[in-house]
């Protein structure tokens, strides 16, 4: 019997451990892809310690950024052939039968399955994954820069498509980590002015690299008049940071919510909100449709992941310094 090492999660008080596991066997649907790359998101952090109302399902092997070469199909595989390198998102399966599956918008199906949540994930060395959720990867884009775009990169790139309008020239990013360093880069096609807020000194430079105009959140509260922003893309789990877009962003215009973090409920002005006309949107991650955009704008060279390699092994210590902002890349990618 052949065996693979995985990253696996039994007991949320035990946390994660390396184990040797047998390698999976490809269901009809399924590919057998041996993992490259596998980005570490913040989600991975909330599956290993419990901490959202829906629990992951365990035993469970985490990860959702995956990048890997097929090594087996299932025999209903259509599309794809064994050594192709493809790339494994967040949504794992679907229904494909309501509305939102029949309209393209998968990502809002009721009865979907998630890599790394409830399905087993990309933190191992091999996997396997539905191939009508899976996409080519350009064999010349580098598996390290290609993984995190399956979530961080899918979930910047979407909200950036729904944001972009003549009316909106302005954009206000807070929080630049992994998705939000990415969604500075894809807004420069579509708004005249970025403006970047982050606590951390290292994220506003990053910013500042890619064009941003950057603030700490004290130099944008200390400012006597600020700019008034079209559009607010909220990526950070702070709830200061939802009232400070409210405060920048102009009558009419619009706030989304992507970051994800232990808070349940958010208050908000409610009165500010109906007088003023403000917009409040939630964006999850996104389409298979809009996930080959984004794959086809970083093969252009158009932008870049931020990243940094680990092993596997170290996956301990990736997560410990992804908890605690120590990160020096905004993405840590574990390689098996």
């Amino acid at each position: 019997m052949r065996t693979m090492r995985a990253a696996v999660l039994r007991d949320f008080s035990l946390g994660i451990h390396l184990e040797d596991l047998p390698i999976p066997e490809p269901k009809p649907n399924q590919v057998l892809v041996r993992i490259l790359a596998s980005g570490i998101c913040h989600t991975d952090l909330h599956a290993v310690q419990g901490s959202w109302d829906k629990k992951p399902v365990l035993p469970l092997i985490p990860g959702h950024e995956g990048v890997g070469i097929i090594e087996a199909l299932g025999s209903k595989v259509t599309g794809f052939k064994c050594d192709q390198k493809v790339l494994i998102p967040w949504v794992g399966r679907t229904c494909r039968a309501c509305a939102f599956c029949s309209s393209g918008r998968e990502n809002y199906c009721e009865r979907q399955f998630n890599t790394g949540y409830v399905i087993p994930g990309t933190h191992a060395e091999y996997t396997t994954a539905d191939f009508r959720h899976i996409i080519h990867v350009p064999e010349n884009l580098d598996p390290v820069q290609a993984a995190p775009l399956a979530c961080a990169g899918l979930t910047a790139f979407e909200i950036i498509s729904q944001l972009q309008s003549k009316e909106n020239q302005t954009l206000l990013v807070l929080g630049v980590g992994g998705v939000g360093h990415l969604a500075i880069q894809y807004a420069r096609d579509f708004f005249s002015r970025i403006i970047a807020i982050d606590c951390s000194g290292h994220r506003i430079s990053q910013a500042r690299e890619f064009g941003a105009e950057t603030y700490s959140p004290e130099e944008w509260n200390s400012l006597g008049t600020k700019p008034s922003v079209d559009a607010a893309a909220v990526f950070t789990a702070d709830p200061k940071a939802v009232v400070d877009s409210i405060r920048a962003i102009r009558n009419g215009g619009t706030i989304a919510l992507v970051g994800l973090g232990k808070h349940k409920e958010l208050a908000m002005p409610w009165f500010e909100l109906v007088t003023r006309g403000i917009r409040v949107v939630g964006s999850h991650v996104g389409p298979i449709s809009t996930l080959k955009e984004v794959m086809l704008y970083h093969q252009l060279g158009k932008a870049r992941v931020l990243s940094e390699a680990k092993p596997l092994s170290d996956i301990h210590m990736a997560l410990t310094e992804l908890s605690q902002g120590k990160n020096l890349s905004p993405r840590i990618v574990l390689v098996p």
